[in-house]
């Protein structure tokens, strides 16, 4: 009995193997030159791969085309061996043709998936965005009594606040900002900018001495924060951080008009103990002494925590108080980021193009192809052919 049956015509599947190779690779390199990849002169938009690196799999074709070779070869030696009862009981009848072909979707569906992960681009496509802001203002109180060291012996207020104010800025993620300074006065310090190296330095060289009228005007410090505010339709927010020691009237009329004129939010950071302590004359050498009323008492400074939470109920705003040494500003930022985002324009951009979908759509198809000619999974069109 003959053994050819049982034997797979191997320079006829070697030779289908290379010839496929050699078409392929022309193939292919003819279509993505046509599209610049290697074309130096070509003026039109050219195809790239982002992730150019997953192209180096495809030298697994390679051992592929080995593996495949070597089990055929396997096959055949023990065909030939064998006799004629061995055949008929263990051996089945192979087809060279439909080996090849289960070869030929294989090894397509694995070059195709390989070039879908290498991630070409090509051409471009015009999408949609809108762009959003917030514009923060931080008004920092820089009265006298933020001078005192009630939360720490080492620090005063002003420089643990001076510390929550480069925190908060650590989680910024595109705000603008500014910075005003207030005590019985207010200035800009900073215009409302993206630069937060620069509103670094600015927040290093705070100091009380930097107004001489003293004293907490909150009408003043939220009248100058607004009038910071670009007139962008942004939305506006105010974070305001003081001890509360306000020696000046209640918030005016015009301010809580200008506050829904703008439609600013305003989040207030209490700094300071109930317990309060000394305001040293000198914040640089507390060791020379503290401030004195009229009649020679000690001026001891607490925290107003009615005062501040009474300024965040009329503006509808939000209040925390810290007496920590590095304040948790959790419930800060989360106010910050739940201020509504406004939108501003409508952008139409252009983007590159991703064409991954047609070689992995192409892979799946020879997947496909691949698992139904396999005998060891549906084997239909197997079948089928030899009907």
């Amino acid at each position: 009995m003959s053994n050819k049956q049982y034997t797979y015509r191997l320079k006829l599947i070697l030779s289908g193997v290379v010839i496929w190779e050699v078409i392929f690779w022309i193939l292919y390199y003819l279509a993505i030159n046509a599209f610049g990849l290697f074309n130096s002169s070509y003026s039109g938009e050219k195809l790239i791969y982002k992730a150019s690196d997953n192209l180096y799999l495809l030298l697994l074709v390679l051992p592929i085309i080995g593996v495949y070779i070597f089990n055929l070869l396997g096959n055949n030696k023990m065909a030939e061996r064998a006799n004629t009862s061995v055949m008929k009981s263990f051996l089945l009848p192979v087809s060279s043709m439909s080996s090849f072909l289960k070869y030929f979707f294989f090894r397509n569906a694995f070059v195709f998936l390989v070039i879908a992960m290498a991630q070409p681009v090509f051409g471009t496509k015009k999408v949609k965005g809108r762009s959003e802001s917030l514009e923060l203002v931080l008004a920092l109180d820089i009265s006298n009594s933020m001078n005192t060291r009630d939360i720490s012996e080492e620090l005063s207020r002003l420089e643990i606040s001076k510390r929550a104010i480069k925190q908060l800025i650590n989680n910024l993620h595109g705000e603008k900002i500014g910075i005003c300074l207030f005590a019985n006065s207010a200035f800009v310090q900073l215009p409302i900018t993206q630069d937060y190296g620069a509103a670094k330095l600015f927040i290093d060289d705070i100091e009380t001495n930097m107004i001489s009228s003293q004293g907490t005007n909150i009408n003043q410090a939220l009248s100058t924060s607004i009038q910071m505010f670009s007139k962008e339709k942004t939305t506006k927010g105010i974070i305001l951080i003081t001890d509360g020691e306000n020696h000046e009237e209640d918030l005016t009329e015009p301010l809580m008009t200008a506050f829904k004129k703008t439609n600013a939010q305003l989040c207030i950071l209490g700094i300071g103990t109930k317990k309060g302590g000394l305001v040293p004359k000198n914040p640089k050498r507390p060791e020379l002494g503290y401030k004195t009323n009229a009649v020679g008492r000690s001026v001891i400074s607490k925290l107003n925590q009615r005062f501040i939470k009474d300024i965040a109920q009329k503006t509808g705003g939000h209040a925390s108080i810290s007496s920590d040494e590095f304040p948790n500003l959790s419930g800060l930022l989360t106010e910050i980021n739940q201020m509504k985002r406004t939108k501003i324009n409508t952008l139409e951009f252009d983007i590159n193009q991703e064409r991954y979908q047609i070689p992995l759509l192409i892979s799946i198809i020879f997947w496909v192809a691949f698992i139904l000619w396999s005998r060891q999974y549906v084997g239909f069109l197997d079948r089928l052919i030899k009907k």
